[in-house]
């Protein structure tokens, strides 16, 4: 499993979190809400827990 810290804007953190989770090669474990960074109006911060799918062993076993 990997963890992920994200931080940026909150439309980029909702384009970033469609673009992991449509990726094929990761499975998506948990995502955070969304957190307000100290100091700044404008970066916000989100956790998300991955782990790599393997596509290649599915295709094995499926045959």
């Amino acid at each position: 499993m990997v963890k992920l810290r994200m931080m940026g804007p909150t439309n980029e953190l909702k384009r970033m979190k469609r673009v992991i989770e449509r990726n094929r090669c990761l499975d998506v474990i948990s995502i955070s809400e969304v957190f307000s960074n100290k100091g700044t109006k404008r970066y916000f911060r989100q956790y998300v827990d991955v782990c790599f799918n393997d596509i290649d062993e599915k295709k094995k076993q499926s045959k």
